[in-house]
This record gives structure tokens, C-alpha cells and sequence, in this order.
């Protein structure tokens, strides 16, 4: 192996030398294809040109340009990557890949523009180039959204519920008055409406000059709407624009429930960018809320190139979208109509739910005016009162009582110090020494407190559960099913919980499965979308426990606190009355309630506050079920 030596003196002199000269004879320049390539591609992402070194045009030429081109997508996000830089002495060339964010599902927007360098003045540059933005020169990016409207929500019959109804858009439109009249004109029509003169006016005075500022929207059908739409022509700029939105058979049909319609919210926007945009429309509450991806389904998108004058161009992507489907719910049309002409004139909040106790389909989910838009039916939570009664006895049964089996009746009857009393106007006749269906009829409190030895609080919250309260129903919409304390904490309040008060707590809608499920014979769970599944119960009932509690509902009616359904047409009526006691008044206030069940039926009715069950829901109980046959 033989090693070179290294020069050394005169010889590495010469070397250097050399080197100098060849340096000499190529001029440096300034940059390279690649930094001048990345330079467009960040320039082309944010829209700022001025540190982009080109020939061609300038970059406030280039700026102009491409927010020209890219306005429709100006509120989608966009990702300029570059792919590639090719070079030949002093030319290069890059590929530039420019890709939207559509919003939604399916393909984004994309396109490759190629980047064309040279050396000018010993720098590389890039050569402006108006189709440098992806789009040919002349022409901008277009967007079309195409697809279905809305799908609607129907009845189990397939009878239409939620579905577009015209309505009056009743405003100002600032084009159609002069400035100095728009706040006075604003005033009146207000007044005419019965809202805020000042705060409207200051609406419409704030909106831009070409505004339409909405006031109130009327439905078509509305007589109230009518008239004011007739007084838009007396007031300058009032208008009423004719349009469709998607509502109920009425304004409080199962509204709750079935939830509203309208413009994405700022908040849905920003919480979800590639689901909603401005200006969509989208369930905002209840099941138009929590099915709104099936109602409103994905709607396609078309984005092309496009002459900004004639419309004229070329598709550049199409994508399908996916059609909405409508929603099937297990309300009945007419019970629900029935239901709500029931409460229509109940002052407090109140709820009437029915249930078809062989399926769990609710039938009908009607909130009292009183509810102010709440839904008490479902969400509510309140002491259950006598109707909870049911629980007891059933732990009774499971003691070894029967329905024949004697208990003991006292006007009152005290517990650690609290004095417990039955309902005034108790009857005499069905104190002392009485069978339990006598007084479970007549609902006497301290028959279930004086066997509050055979009733633990582990084993009544058992047979809570056994009657579904408690239970998952897995709603799309806030529901609450009940809770029963496995324990008390104290005497009292365990005396309490056996008459449905205390910590027993429960909705409408699970004082109604309760009455299903002793009416089934099993826990029912209730379910308000057509084939929903639902979840197992954990709880269960014998047939003797069944048949035990369906005896002693049937005596509330024919013996007891319920006799008003004694003569009600069709299948025997069977019932329990409840009163549950609140506030700090004296006497105290009262909720009130009252479940039933007849044939294939059971309905729970409750007043948030009102005299005794058989007294102010015995009357509404009794309109239902006469009704509903």
C-alpha cells in the first residue's frame, strides 16, 4: 500500500491559488430555486407576496389575485405544500400542491400549479403568472352546494310532524326607507307586533345599510301573524317575506322533544368547523338536534373554475353528498294533539306522558303551558308522591303479604318526633284494622309507614328498579328516569320514602313506565324513536307480584281514590292517586299526580302543584282516556 503525501509549500500554494481563480469565473446568485419555491407556497397559504422575489408582476399584483380567485373558499382552510423542485442551469421549475379543507365528509379540493424560476440579476426568482393560484386567469373559484331539504320527523303512522310551513318573515328592510325614518318605522312595527319599540329599533339602526332585520316570524296559518302582515304595508320598510320553516302541527306540539330548527350558531361553528358553516341549517334542540347528520344528511359539493361575469367555466370537483332520511318517532298524532288540548288550560307546569306499555313506545309527551317551553314530561324531577306506593306494596308482596292481607290504618302516626297524616277528607270508613287493597284504594300513608319494619330502603329501591325507575333508557334527549336512596338517613325520612316523598325522586315519564310495567308484567323501558333498541332492564316481577298490584290499582278506581274512571268506556281502568307535599308553606303545597292503565295504555298526568290527585288530575285523567278510545 503505498500513501500519497501531502502537499506541502509551493506545491499547495499553487493549489489555492487555482481554486480562487475558478471561483472567480462563476458569479454567486442570490437563493435558491428551493427557498424561492417555498416562499410561493407560504405566500400562496397566507395571502402575503411581499417577501416572494419575482419577475412579472408585483406582489400586491399577486395579492389582488388570489384573493380574487380564492373568495368563495375564503373562510376554508388551505395547505400548499411543495411536491417537488427541478433545476437546469439558470431555470428551474417547481410543483406546488395546493389543497382545501371542504368542509364535511368526502374528497377536499385539490390542484398542482406549477412554479417557474430564473436567474434575474444574479437572484433566483419566480415568474408571476396569474394561474399561479391554481384557477386559469380570468377566472375565480365558484361553490355549489346540492342536495335535498331537510327531511321531516313522523308520527308512527308516517304522518308528517316536524316538515317545512310557510311563515311570514315579518322586518325591516333598510333598502326600501330612507335613513332618517328606519329607527321610527322600526318603532312602529314593533309596537304593532307587541315587542320592544327601542330594542328593535336599535337593531335595526346597527345593522348594515342594505339589511333585512328580522322581527318575529309568523306562520301563514297564524290570524296574529296575518294582521301584522297587513300592517307591514302601512309602515315604510316593513316587509313580509314569504319562506318556509321546518315546525310542528303548532307551536307547542311535543316541542321539547322534537327540538328546533334554525341557523348554525357561532358556538356550533366554532365547535365543529367541518360540520357546520355559516348560514347552514341544523337541528339546534331535541331530536332535531341529536339526529340532525339523518334529517339533514351530507350535502354534495361542486367547486369550479369559473368567468366571474358570465358564470361560464369548468367543474373542478363534484362530490355526492348523502340524502336525508326522515325520522321516525312513536308519537301518535292524535294522542299527542289529545294530550296537550288536556293541559291546555293548566296553569302550573305539567306533563301527561302515554305509553304503550307492549313495546315501551311513548305514545304521547305533552308539557302544560305552565312548563314554559321545559320539558317537565320527560326531564322533571319531582317526589313521586302515593303513586310511588306501588314500589311499597310490591315489597310487601314479596314479604308474603296478598292484596286481603289486614294492615293497620291510623289518622296519624309518629315517626322519630314527624307526624305523619293521611289526605284530609281521609274516610273514617277505611281506618283501623283494613286489607291492603282497601288501603292502597284509599291511599292511607300510615299503613305503609306502620309496616316500615318489612320495607328496608335496600329492598323498596329493588323494587323501584323492578318497576323501571332508575333504569337506562339511553333517550337522545335528556331524560331522567328516577332515583330511589339505598339507603336513609334517618327514620323519618325512611317513613317518607315509603309515600313516594323524602329523596324518592321521579319524571312523568318514569311514573308512566311504572304503570307499563305493572301492567306488562316486566320492567318497561320507554323508547320515543321507532325501533330504537333498548336497553335489558335489570329488574324483574313475577306473575303473582303483577297480578297482586294490578288488583290493588283496579280498587283505587272501583273503591277509592280514582272512582271517577269507574264508568270510563272501554277496557277496566286501573289507577293510583299521589300527593307529594313541598315548600315551607302552611298547609304546604302540593304536586300532584295520578297514573292509569287501560288495555294496551298506561298514562301518568302531574300538576306541579295543585289540591289532591283525584281532585285536580282525576278531571284530566278522565278527558284522556274517554278521548283516547
Amino acid at each position: 500500500m503505498h500513501l500519497s503525501r501531502r502537499a506541502t509549500g509551493p506545491a499547495l500554494a499553487v493549489s489555492l491559488v487555482g481554486a480562487l481563480v475558478l471561483t472567480a469565473c462563476e458569479p454567486a446568485v442570490d437563493g435558491s430555486p428551493q427557498e424561492v419555491a417555498d416562499a410561493v407556497a407560504s405566500a400562496l397559504q397566507t395571502g402575503e407576496f411581499d417577501a416572494v422575489p419575482m419577475v412579472g408582476g408585483a406582489p400586491a399584483d399577486a395579492q389582488a389575485r388570489r384573493a380574487e380567485a380564492y373568495a368563495a373558499l375564503a373562510e376554508v382552510s388551505l395547505d400548499v405544500q411543495v411536491l417537488d423542485v427541478s433545476e437546469t442551469e439558470d431555470v428551474a421549475e417547481a410543483r406546488l400542491q395546493l389543497t382545501w379543507d371542504l368542509p364535511g365528509e368526502g374528497d377536499d379540493l385539490a390542484r398542482e400549479v406549477p412554479v417557474r424560476m430564473q436567474v434575474v440579476e444574479d437572484e433566483w426568482v419566480a415568474t408571476w403568472d396569474p394561474a399561479l393560484v391554481g384557477v386559469p386567469e380570468g377566472q375565480v373559484l365558484a361553490v355549489e352546494e346540492t342536495g335535498q331539504p331537510r327531511a321531516d320527523i313522523l308520527d308512527r303512522d308516517g304522518e308528517e310532524l316536524a316538515t317545512a310551513r310557510p311563515v311570514w318573515h315579518v322586518g325591516i328592510d333598510k333598502t326600501r326607507v330612507e335613513a332618517e325614518e328606519v329607527e321610527e318605522s322600526a318603532r312602529r312595527l314593533a309596537e304593532a307586533a307587541g315587542t320592544d319599540p327601542e330594542g328593535y329599533a336599535a337593531s335595526v339602526a346597527a345593522a348594515g345599510p342594505e339589511a333585512f332585520v328580522r322581527l318575529i316570524t309568523y306562520r301563514q296559518s297564524d290570524e296574529e301573524g296575518g294582521s301584522l302582515v297587513a300592517a307591514t304595508e302601512e309602515i315604510l320598510g316593513a316587509v313580509a317575506l314569504d319562506a318556509t320553516q321546518v315546525l310542528g302541527p303548532t307551536r307547542t306540539f311535543a316541542q321539547p322533544l322534537l327540538g328546533t330548527v334554525g341557523e348554525a350558531t357561532a358556538e356550533l361553528v366554532d365547535s365543529d368547523p367541518q360540520r357546520y358553516s355559516i348560514g347552514d341549517v341544523v337541528g339546534l334542540s331535541g331530536l332535531q338536534a341529536a339526529f340532525d347528520d339523518q334529517l339533514r344528511g351530507e350535502p354534495g359539493l361542486v367547486v369550479s373554475a369559473v368567468d366571474p361575469d358570465t358564470g361560464e367555466g369548468s367543474q373542478l370537483l363534484d362530490r355526492e353528498g348523502t340524502e336525508p332520511e326522515p325520522l321516525q318517532v312513536t308519537l301518535d298524532l292524535d294522542l299527542q294533539e289529545l294530550a296537550e288540548d288536556v293541559l291546555a288550560d293548566v296553569g302550573p307546569a305539567s306533563a301527561l306522558v302515554a305509553l304503550q306499555p307492549s313495546t315501551g313506545d311513548v305514545l304521547a309527551l305533552a308539557n302544560g303551558p305552565g312548563s314554559e317551553g321545559t320539558s317537565t314530561a320527560l326531564a322533571g324531577q319531582y317526589p313521586p308522591g302515593s303513586t310511588f306506593k306501588l314500589a311499597s306494596a310490591l315489597v310487601l308482596l314479596r314479604a308474603g303479604l296478598t292484596p286481603e292481607s289486614t294492615v293497620r290504618c291510623e289518622p296519624t302516626l309518629t315517626v322519630d318526633g314527624y307526624e305523619f297524616t293521611n289526605v284530609p277528607g281521609y274516610p273514617e270508613a277505611a281506618l283501623g284494622d283494613i286489607p291492603l287493597v282497601t288501603a292502597m284504594a284509599n291511599s292511607c300513608n300510615t299503613a305503609l309507614i306502620g309496616e316500615r319494619d318489612r320495607i328496608p330502603m335496600e329492598e323498596l329501591a329493588q323494587a323501584a328498579r323492578d318497576l323501571g325507575i332508575g333504569a337506562v333508557w339511553e333517550m337522545p334527549v335528556t331524560a331522567f328516569s328516577g332515583s330511589v336512596p339505598d339507603e336513609a338517613g334517618s327514620q323519618t325520612e325512611h317513613a317518607a320514602s315509603l309515600i313516594g316523598q323524602g329523596s324518592v325522586l321521579a319524571s312523568p315519564a318514569a311514573m308512566a313506565a311504572v304503570a307499563a310495567s305493572v301492567a306488562e308484567g316486566r320492567p318497561v323501558v320507554p323508547r320515543v324513536v321507532t325501533g330504537q333498541e333498548v336497553p335489558e332492564p335489570e329488574g324483574s316481577l313475577s306473575t303473582e307480584e303483577a297480578e297482586g298490584l294490578r288488583t290493588m290499582m283496579r280498587a283505587v278506581v272501583t273503591e277509592g281514590s280514582a272512582s271517577m274512571l269507574a264508568d270510563n268506556p272501554g277496557e277496566p281502568v286501573l289507577a293510583k292517586t299521589g300527593t307529594a307535599e313541598f315548600g315551607t308553606q302552611d298547609p304546604p303545597q302540593t304536586h300532584v299526580w295520578m297514573v292509569a292503565v287501560q288495555g294496551d295504555l298506561a298514562v301518568a298526568i302531574f300538576v306541579e302543584e295543585g289540591e289532591f290527585g283525584s281532585t285536580t288530575v282525576g278531571p284530566l285523567m278522565d278527558a284522556f282516556l274517554t278521548d283516547s278510545g
